[in-house]
């Protein structure tokens, strides 16, 4: 795929909302690293207080983003599409206020299915796309799942760099995604993936976390939904998690 080709897959988060509360996971940072937040998702119910689930129109204007399209329970995060449901009605979410540079990882799977391609991102406090930037940490469009691309978006014109990852990704995953001042690197299953050291490219203003199930049609990145798409479609996420340099 062509990446100048991309710049339709940029989607509007909602604005932060408040910080969310800082509850140690039960495993250890990984080493040189402090942790910030995220939600390991164990809980009966979204955390709406650290959590803003989105009530808008869908990604690139398709369908519908509704709360009631995410659930939790037995220790995962899903977000279900539904394509023959009043248009197309799907979901996704933004953790509170963001940070300037840290690590960001979590475990991911989605389910096929024509039209729908899973989007876990940061995205700037400012609300300014794409003057401030985007990082797309897990983007998986394909219909069958079969590979993974993280994308950097930056400049007035909506530039891009990145790469894919070939796989099976309706099975879990881990990512990483790395955001220094001289560098982006992006992990796939633990093992380094994809890095820049442009700092023409690497954002310079605080990023939150958001994690969505976006509807196609996109030109250039993904169909809409047809006969062929399951009813229900799911991004399942098992935990996310965000660190500051210790």
């Amino acid at each position: 795929m062509v990446l100048a080709a991309v710049a339709a897959l940029a989607v509007i988060a909602p604005s932060a909302v408040a910080a969310p509360r800082v509850q140690e996971p039960a495993v250890p940072a990984p080493a040189g690293w402090t942790y910030t937040g995220g939600d390991e998702f164990d809980g009966p119910a979204l955390d709406t207080d650290r959590w803003n689930a989105y009530d808008s129109v869908g990604a690139f204007g398709n369908g519908t983003r509704h709360p009631s399209a995410i659930s939790q329970g037995d220790g995962l995060l899903t977000i279900t599409a539904r394509p023959r449901q009043d248009g197309g009605t799907s979901g996704g979410m933004a953790l509170g206020e963001g940070q300037l540079y840290g690590r960001w990882e979590f475990r991911a799977r989605t389910d096929p299915g024509r039209g729908y391609s899973s989007a876990i991102l940061l995205w700037p406090d400012s609300e300014k796309f794409p003057e401030d930037g985007e990082l797309d940490m897990m983007e998986v469009p394909s219909d069958k799942r079969t590979a993974a691309t993280a994308f950097v978006h930056y400049g007035a014109d909506n530039r891009i760099v990145g790469t894919s990852r070939d796989g099976d990704f309706t099975q879990w995953h881990t990512f990483a995604m790395e955001w220094q001042p001289d560098r982006i690197t992006w992990f796939v299953d633990g093992r380094k993936a994809w890095e820049t050291t442009d700092r023409a490219v690497i954002p310079t203003t605080p990023m939150h976390l958001c994690i969505q199930l976006d509807q196609g049609p996109a030109v250039n990145w993904m169909p809409a939904p047809d006969a062929s798409t399951p009813d229900e479609v799911r991004l399942q996420v098992d935990w996310a998690r965000q660190y500051r340099t210790s």
